[in-house]
């Protein structure tokens, strides 16, 4: 993120603003770009009591900014316009993303910032601990993100603004679709989603579920389920898009299923719906004992053989732009 000092901040410093300027920028340093635009912005910095009281090395610094800041041209910097106090919320915390199932889906998330350049900066911020994971558990989103603002709506002296504001966070959910169509997310999710589109930016997935995303080569690292993977690699793209991984079909007549599931499984083959029906794709434990379905499933995506090149492939079927729209919503936040 870039952002800049007005220069008005350096009017008539006390204490508490002293120390929220230090503390802005010892934690912004590395991770925020500030932009010093002009000279006379960086005169009224460095004639400043808080320039004064910096250590030589922090004021060489701000010197190098400046230089950076013309060599840049002119950086985008956020438009809005914060108090001291409210900037160092804004740039002191993590960026926080909430997933659904952090256990889960957090393979999936690193795969693709890992396989991707245009992931190094985003690892990067991850390493330093200046982004993190959190559990939405799917409909407890809402909560999660009301837990972020309470102490914002509670104190609106110090911060006026909407508490939207002061949260950095950023949403990536399942669209959990059973078949094409033009809706962002099946019918049940529609109220999360609207929660979601009023609180923070976001990222609903195209396919069903972060498991639609597995690249087909490596279903071959699956043991067993001979016949169940068999069928499966021989859907359509779209059929593996929306197609329940976990459960396959409900075990009833396919003529019984929702006329859209019909519709988009209309030309496999009778045993493949038995398949479907009777099968479930599963794992187990060294002892034998059934292994959770969840956990197995989305360590895949942390195999060797996972490549930018399969997961852009399994993913262009509902848009080969995808993945790097992610990254790059994330980017623009970090």
């Amino acid at each position: 993120m870039n952002y800049t000092f007005s220069n008005s901040f350096f009017d008539d410093l006390n204490e508490n603003n002293l120390d929220l300027l230090d503390k802005i920028w010892s934690n912004s340093k590395g991770r925020h770009f500030l932009y010093i635009g002009s000279e006379e912005n960086l005169v009224t910095i460095k004639s400043s009591l808080w320039f004064s009281n910096l250590r030589k090395s922090n004021q060489d610094q701000i010197e190098q900014q400046f230089v950076a800041s013309a060599q840049s041209g002119r950086k985008r910097v956020n438009k809005n316009t914060f108090s001291l106090i409210e900037a160092s919320e804004v740039l002191c915390k993590p960026l926080t993303i909430i997933l659904e199932n952090i256990e889960y889906d957090a393979h999936f998330i690193n795969a693709i910032i890992e396989k991707n350049k245009s992931g190094a900066l985003i690892k990067e911020h991850y390493d330093k601990g200046w982004l993190v994971y959190t559990n939405g558990g799917g409909n407890n989103i809402p909560n999660v993100i009301n837990g972020m603002k309470d102490r914002f709506e509670k104190n609106k002296a110090e911060f006026p603004k909407d508490s939207t504001a002061y949260i950095r966070a950023f949403v990536i959910i399942d669209s959990d679709k059973k078949y094409p169509s033009t809706a962002e997310v099946a019918e049940d999710k529609i109220p999360l989603l609207d929660y979601i589109k009023r609180n923070a930016p976001f990222h609903v997935m195209l396919k069903r579920e972060m498991e639609n995303y597995l690249p087909d080569e490596i279903y071959d690292e699956i043991s067993e389920n001979e016949s169940f993977k068999k069928s499966f690699l021989a859907l359509n793209p779209s059929q593996k898009d929306y197609f329940d991984l976990e459960k396959g079909f409900p075990d009833k007549n396919f003529n019984q299923l929702d006329t859209e599931i019909q519709t988009l499984y209309s030309d496999i083959g009778d045993e493949s719906k038995k398949v479907f029906r009777k099968e479930k794709l599963t794992f187990h434990k060294k002892d034998g004992k059934k292994d959770s379905f969840k956990a197995r499933f989305s360590q895949l995506f942390l195999s060797r053989n996972i490549t930018k090149e399969n997961l852009e492939r399994r993913a262009k079927s509902t848009n080969e732009n995808e993945l790097k729209d992610i990254l790059q919503k994330i980017n623009d936040l970090l």
